[in-house]
């Protein structure tokens, strides 16, 4: 995958849920049928996917609709 300069592209949804509940929203792109989530390459993305990847608690439904909100903007795009 070819990695846009500034920017990190993530493929997971649940990763980047996570990333929009803790304040920062994705910019989508579309390649064929998928659709990418592309992040600002900052530390504190970096940061916060090392926190994701540590298991945290988080509340579920703001989670959830985080989710939700991501993933019909991702099938809006289709």
């Amino acid at each position: 995958m070819k990695r846009v300069r500034g920017s990190v592209p993530i493929l997971d949804i649940y990763l980047s849920s996570f990333l929009s509940f803790r304040g920062i929203e994705p910019e989508f792109t579309r390649q064929g049928t998928r659709v990418i989530f592309e992040f600002p390459a900052t530390p504190e993305v970096y940061d916060l996917t090392k926190t994701y990847n540590e298991n945290p608690s988080v509340p579920v439904l703001d989670f959830v609709h985080h989710l939700r909100k991501l993933r019909s903007q991702m099938l809006s795009l289709r």
